[in-house]
């Protein structure tokens, strides 16, 4: 087991500059959201991020949040984030903070919320009482409520840069990456409610950038590929997604898998020859959950 020190302050942190620059700015300026999204990869030190931060906000140190009267951490009962624990959050959020200004709620992973603690929840931030600050952390933000992230800031997590691409190239793809992920995640649920949400977010995006996803989506699903047929090596831009990735296989199949990769393939060709994106893409997303479905 590694003993290695938690980072507490924003100096030893690795990574990350961008974001912690801007939650510093927000502190100096005193300028803080009701509500900001976490949201990225898996692993890679978001929790860590927002802990700092909250401690920030609360004028104590990371290690001693848990006991601060003034902060409330949620994490799953079970397998899910319960509508128990989102109303005892009501519940105290009209109260002065004890200590200071403010209360800070964590909550992780915002995925693992069930619909009526997300509905709960959406309640509490459309009439934001003063004082109370929520940190979502999530590697699938897609698969909140649009409502939901709607009224919080989003605060976009990449992994560092290997140094086989530029720093900017890097970012692009990670967050093509965790896109993709997200749609996977997004399959397993019942319906295409999740559809409509991705496309809105989409909306605007050019041919090129469009295949630059789906390219991502190709990895993903090859990766998903490899997992279903005993491991293997991962694609070069998902090798530390392991864990992640066994997580979507769910109906996955080999046959499915690979008709998923032969019609993201046709879409890419279509929009090479400068067909309609968002339709192709629409087509794409439905014809994949079809297969995911049991469809041919």
């Amino acid at each position: 087991m590694s003993n290695a020190k938690r980072p507490t302050t924003w100096e030893e942190i690795l990574g990350h500059a961008a974001v912690i620059a801007r939650l510093r700015r927000m502190l100096e300026l005193d300028r803080l959201p009701h509500a900001l999204l976490f949201a990225g990869p898996s692993g890679i030190g978001k929790r860590i991020v927002a802990e700092v931060f909250a401690a920030r906000v609360l004028q104590t140190e990371p290690e001693l949040l848990p006991a601060h009267p003034d902060f409330l951490g949620v994490t799953p009962e079970g397998s899910q984030i319960r509508i128990g624990q989102i109303r005892e959050i009501q519940r105290v959020s009209g109260l002065a903070p004890v200590r200071g200004r403010y209360r800070v709620c964590l909550l992780e992973p915002a995925d693992a919320m069930e619909a009526p603690a997300a509905n709960s929840l959406l309640k509490i931030l459309e009439e934001p009482p003063d004082g109370l600050i929520f940190i979502l952390i999530t590697a699938f933000p897609h698969s909140l409520l649009s409502t939901l992230r709607s009224r919080a800031a989003m605060v976009r997590f990449v992994r560092p840069p290997s140094g086989l691409l530029p720093a900017e190239d890097a970012e692009t793809a990670a967050a093509d990456r965790e896109w993709a992920m997200t749609i996977l995640s997004n399959l397993q649920q019942p319906g295409l409610e999740w559809l409509w949400p991705v496309m809105a977010d989409m909306e605007g995006l050019d041919n090129a950038k469009i295949l630059a996803v789906i390219k991502q989506w190709i990895g993903v699903l090859r990766d998903v590929g490899v997992l279903l047929v005993g491991g293997g090596e991962l694609a070069a831009f998902n090798p530390d997604n392991r864990g992640a990735l066994a997580i979507l296989t769910g109906r996955w199949t080999v046959p499915k898998v690979t008709a998923a990769i032969a019609l993201a393939e046709e879409t890419r060709r279509q929009l090479q020859r400068n067909a309609n994106a968002r339709l192709m893409l629409e087509a794409l997303l439905i014809r994949t959950a079809d297969l995911y479905e049991g469809g041919n």
